[in-house]
């Protein structure tokens, strides 16, 4: 065997050994390749879930707070019209002329058998008030002060030790009092 042959020996060997490596660095160039392009796929698909989670999660922070937003905002309009409500009830009576003459009899009914010192009303309350007076011997004393402003319906009652507050806006206070429950679970108790 020449020194040709040998050389042709030697390099076809070296050849099938670097044609061998390269296929052995080619196969795990390939898997490492595979083990890093899962690896970035699942990086990337736990990021996206993490983000997709964190703007799940503002997304039902956001509902929720829109959601507390617009019942508070119905529950302060049922409020508001609650309130319109007594105004107006009260606005009727007062400008209705038989129905506060009506509202002023029942509340001199409601002074009771005890004589008073004196009534507080209107001007144009004045007359009114003390023809509905009882004409009891102890009630022809009794002194009906203009002294309301023209706003204000009804009248106030001084007795001795106490008064009684029997104007309009003291009996729309008192009737929103005594409805207060009902209206408020006929309202509010919906809501959810």
């Amino acid at each position: 065997m020449g020194t040709e042959e040998l050389r042709a020996a030697v390099l076809q060997e070296a050849t099938a050994e670097a044609t061998a490596l390269i296929e052995a660095a080619t196969v795990q160039a390939s898997q490492v390749a595979e083990t890093q392009r899962r690896q970035l796929e699942e990086q990337a698909n736990t990021r996206i879930a993490e983000r997709r989670a964190l703007k799940d999660r503002e997304v039902a922070t956001k509902a929720a707070a829109l959601k507390i937003e617009l019942r508070n905002a119905i529950l302060k309009r049922k409020q508001e019209l609650l309130e319109g409500l007594y105004q107006e009830l009260e606005q009727n009576v007062r400008s209705d002329d038989s129905l506060y003459r009506a509202y002023l009899e029942r509340a001199v009914e409601e002074i009771g058998e005890e004589t008073p010192l004196s009534i507080e009303c209107r001007q144009q309350d004045a007359s009114v008030i003390s023809a509905l007076l009882p004409k009891r011997g102890d009630w022809t004393g009794v002194r009906v002060d203009a002294a309301l402003g023209d706003s204000e319906g009804g009248f106030i009652v001084h007795f001795a030790e106490a008064e009684i507050d029997l104007t309009l806006s003291a009996a729309s206070n008192s009737l929103r009092e005594r409805t207060l429950v009902e209206i408020s679970r006929v309202l509010f108790g919906d809501m959810k």
